[in-house]
């Protein structure tokens, strides 16, 4: 009982190593998995505007955060594996492209600078939930009074239908990882926040997301100056 007790306290201060980190990194192992492309999201809904510090939350292999740079963001592009970093910044060296890696679990007590970002993205990221939504909380702080938070994520509610296990493996738990509908319920009663979008749209061609995916829903919300 000691044991489950303090392995249950490390995994809520968030301080060993996750077993995402390891999934994450394992599967950056092999070639790469992304288009490099922006996701056609992002670029919509950033072109107007005014370029300042951009957190790229769950940054993959940097498509979003590169682009972003090249728009003239400063850009810290944040994810859960090292091998991922590490794509992106030689990806950034070859284009002289200049983005700060940080190597970050969404879900650790000091993930993100907070009140530091005039744009803060999580475009399709996979962060699992945690009972006390640090991931949301932790993306939220991080916007500047002023700056814009972004979210994107498949629409799942597909993947709930009953699904043969022997035919096709175990189901996806939609409700294990952190979901657009989490954010929009922690800003929709805060006076410091204006939800200016929160819908379901199809998905814009861009990025090498899974094709069966079909329709995204989308969070953009602004961060009241005073």
């Amino acid at each position: 009982m000691i044991s489950f007790s303090l392995a249950d306290d490390d995994v809520r201060a968030a301080a060993r190593p996750s077993a995402n980190e390891a999934d994450w990194d394992h599967r950056y192992r092999g070639d790469q998995m992304w288009s490099g492309n922006p996701n056609g999201t992002l670029v919509n809904e950033t072109s107007g505007l005014t370029p300042g510090r951009a957190l790229d939350v769950g940054a993959g292999e940097g498509g979003d955060a590169l682009w972003l740079s090249e728009q003239g963001w400063s850009v810290t592009a944040s994810d859960i594996s090292q091998r991922a970093l590490a794509r992106i910044a030689a990806e950034a060296e070859r284009r002289g492209a200049r983005v700060e890696c940080h190597h970050a679990d969404a879900n650790a007590l000091d993930a993100f600078e907070a009140g530091a970002f005039e744009l803060v993205s999580a475009q399709y990221a996979s962060i699992p939930r945690t009972p006390d939504d640090r991931a949301v909380r932790n993306l939220v702080n991080a916007v500047a009074p002023g700056g814009t938070l972004l979210v994107v994520s498949h629409d799942l509610e597909p993947m709930r239908a009953p699904v043969d296990t022997l035919a096709h493996g175990w189901p996806f738990d939609p409700d294990a990882y952190v979901r657009v509908d989490d954010f929009a319920a922690a800003l929709a009663s805060s006076p410091a926040w204006d939800i200016e979008v929160h819908e379901k749209r199809p998905r814009p061609a861009g990025a090498a997301s899974a094709s069966h995916h079909v329709d995204d829903i989308v969070l953009r919300a602004c961060h009241r100056a005073s």
